[in-house]
């Protein structure tokens, strides 16, 4: 048998081939030794350990269970188990599928190097690129450093899906992050047992786990430029994750860099070498995952479907792509498929720094809706499935449904939809859009115009689908003559909308439950007609309101609004800042951002013994009147109680502000519940003429 070489670089052949067979690794009793499911010899003979068949964990989630980490109890259940990892000389082994009792899906919890040792894994063509955050990768290095010190038996990482589609390979239907993410976490770890602690032993073994090597022979990380890697990630990270594991050098850019980065600072945290051995060890022996093997006759989009469709969902752009991606598989497909990935891609690509997480997601179920009607947003993939599924079927024989998604695929992903979308949705409106619909529309100068519309729409998401489908009848119109008139009528529509709206929040409460599915249905009913809405518009509001407040009832409007009370911020900005700017060309442009809410009379009522002019009126029934509300531009507020002690201090400091409505209530010589009352009533009458409705 050859020696060990100086330096501790080398072991024998045969103590290398014991050592990877001795990949399942317990403690015993606080030991901290290794035991194999069966350890050769070196007469070839296995000598059994006794451990028999271990039982599954009793899996419970974990407090980072939502990012796809699940922690795991030592409690066990009786559900028999892979005994530890199988070596199939980098090709095969032993398979998830249960064959004695005649399932066709195989699942089976097994340890995730025994995994990593049944072949090689591919991406498929259409699976997202390398996502997981630095918070993902971090929460994962931290759950398996806290099991590890817990002598926990294992821990869980979650399920994956694959399909064998050639002997030794494997296609990673779902768990392609988590894979990935700890294939990473032993690479880095294998640097260091290459090039700071010599351990020779660990080195082969990781390097076993990262490629496809076979056991019986010493592998070196400096001849891994000529080693076939297990897993094969899409096109975009491959070339980076082939540098990563083969200890190159790597890029500054990207989630798999960004990753590397966390695991290299997570492992620089101690100089205790013996530390990330026992780490190392425990992923070897304790780190577990569900696998799931579909047979090739079933489709592994449905099983992915169903897994991601339960709980807590998945993110619906994700969902949608690999159903659509699931009508393009075959390989004669390649030029459609690829045509297809490009437009989903364009979508996630546009808005991929919107503030809210998915605004993706809420821009395809916007546009599927202008296109279909109401789709849930609480089952919009299932939603979004079934539609297709009949729209495709009322296509046929004379349209193959191939054909039918292929267009659709497109149709959503349109740049002029996307931008349109985006600078809808977006915090400030682009002046220069605003600008050329305002030339179009005639309303340039005008107090009510589309920047007002979307500012005044922005916290009603509920109109979105409406807002889209009335705007692309006038992005998508070639004809300049035609264009101008869509856009008088587009604006017509918009003022009708925002009245409909902002009536409805200022005397009652707008509630998008009751009107989401009416609006996205008749979304749809505007972008399937040939011309622009106008009449039809105003009649479909009218019908909606007469089911909730009859706001839209003039004298019933200023009425409420002359006698009600107002709380909540955003609403009472809405409806001061239209005031304010109706008619009042000397006023400076307010926004939600630059004012506050005054209450003349304030709320405290430490401050009310100075506000004479109450009597024997209870304030607090008239602190949040209507009457009593206007705005402050900064500056104009001035806290303390001295300002609000009494309406003389203040009208002083109302008489310096640059909000129009707060000078005039400088110039009244009193504040009492009559001044409210009388101011109140010129707000409704205001509030019913800029908010009107014809």
């Amino acid at each position: 048998m050859a020696c060990r070489v100086a330096g501790g670089r080398c072991e024998s052949t045969e103590s290398t081939a014991r050592w990877e067979y001795e990949i399942e690794i317990r403690r015993e009793q606080g030991a901290g030794t290794f035991h194999a499911g069966g350890a050769q010899d070196h007469t070839g003979q296995t000598e059994s350990t006794g451990t028999g068949d271990r039982l599954a964990p009793d899996i419970r989630v974990g407090a980072r269970g939502d990012r796809g980490h699940l922690a795991t109890g030592s409690n066990t259940r009786g559900l028999p188990r892979s005994t530890g990892p199988q070596d199939g000389g980098g090709r095969g082994g032993s398979d998830c599928v249960n064959t004695a009792q005649g399932t066709a899906i195989g699942a089976e919890a097994v340890l995730f190097s025994s995994l990593f040792h049944k072949g090689r894994f591919v991406v498929p063509w259409h699976q997202r690129y390398y996502d997981w955050g630095e918070q993902d990768v971090e929460a994962l290095l931290l759950d398996i450093q806290e099991a590890m010190r817990e002598a926990r038996r294992c821990y869980f990482v979650g399920a994956v899906i694959v399909t064998e589609v050639e002997n030794g390979t494997w296609e990673i239907n779902d768990g392609q992050q988590r894979m990935v993410t700890v294939s990473l976490i032993c690479a880095a770890l294998c640097r260091r047992f290459a090039e700071e602690t010599y351990d020779a032993q660990r080195e082969a073994l990781a390097l076993r786990m990262l490629f496809d090597l076979h056991s019986g022979s010493v592998w070196r990380l400096e001849e891994a430029e000529h080693y076939r890697p297990r897993i094969e990630p899409p096109l975009n990270d491959r070339m980076q994750y082939r540098q990563m594991i083969r200890g190159n050098t790597i890029g500054t850019n990207g989630k798999l860099t960004s990753a590397w980065r966390v695991i290299e600072d997570f492992l620089g945290t101690t100089n205790d070498d013996r530390k990330w051995e026992e780490y190392f060890d425990y992923i070897c022996g304790h780190l577990e995952v569900a696998c799931l093997r579909v047979p090739g006759e079933i489709d592994p989009n449905a099983v992915f479907e169903t897994i991601n469709c339960r709980g807590k969902s998945l993110d619906d752009l994700d969902l949608i792509r690999n159903f659509i991606y699931s009508h393009f598989s075959t390989g004669r497909e390649t030029q459609r498929r690829d045509t297809v990935h490009d437009s989903l891609e364009r979508i996630r690509h546009v808005f991929r720094n919107g503030r809210r997480l998915n605004k993706a997601g809420e821009y395809l179920r916007c546009r599927t809706q202008c296109r279909f009607g109401y789709l849930s947003k609480d089952t919009f993939y299932r939603d979004f499935r079934r539609v297709v599924r009949e729209e495709a079927a009322k296509a046929r024989p004379k349209r193959p449904t191939k054909d039918f998604v292929f267009d659709l695929a497109r149709d959503v992903a349109r740049p002029e939809d996307l931008e349109l979308y985006r600078r809808l949705t977006i915090p400030t409106a682009s002046p220069e859009f605003v600008h050329e619909f305002e030339v179009k529309s005639r309303t340039t100068g005008s107090p009510r115009n589309l920047a007002v519309f979307l500012r005044e729409l922005k916290g009603y998401s509920v109109t979105h689908t409406l807002l889209f489908a009335l705007m692309s009848k006038y992005v998508h119109e070639a004809d300049g003559r035609k264009q101008r008139r869509v856009a008088r009528l587009v604006n017509a529509n918009l003022s009708r909308l925002a009245a409909f709206v902002l009536r409805t929040a200022f005397v009652a409460k707008f509630e998008p439950s009751h009107f989401e599915k009416r609006f996205a249905d008749f979304a749809a009913d505007i972008s399937r007609s040939e011309g622009m809405v106008d009449r039809e518009f105003a009649e479909f509001l009218r019908d909606c309101d007469r089911t909730e407040h009859n706001v839209l009832d003039d004298a019933r409007f200023e009425l409420i609004m002359a006698t009600g009370q107002m709380r909540g911020a955003q609403k009472i900005k809405a409806l001061l800042l239209g005031i304010n700017r109706q008619g009042r060309h000397d006023a400076a442009l307010l926004s939600e951002a630059n004012c506050s809410v005054e209450h003349v009379l304030p709320i405290g009522e430490e401050h009310w013994k100075g506000w004479k002019d109450f009597g024997a009126a209870e304030p607090g029934e008239w602190v949040h009147r209507v009457g009593n509300l206007t705005l402050a531009a900064k500056g104009d507020n001035k806290p303390g109680g001295k300002f609000n002690g009494s309406f003389e201090r203040k009208a002083e400091v109302y008489a310096e502000s640059s909000v129009a409505m707060t000078r005039e209530i400088a110039g009244r010589q009193t504040w009492s519940p009559a001044e409210i009352e009388s101011r109140q009533g010129e707000i409704a009458k205001l509030a019913t003429r800029v908010w009107s409705f014809s």
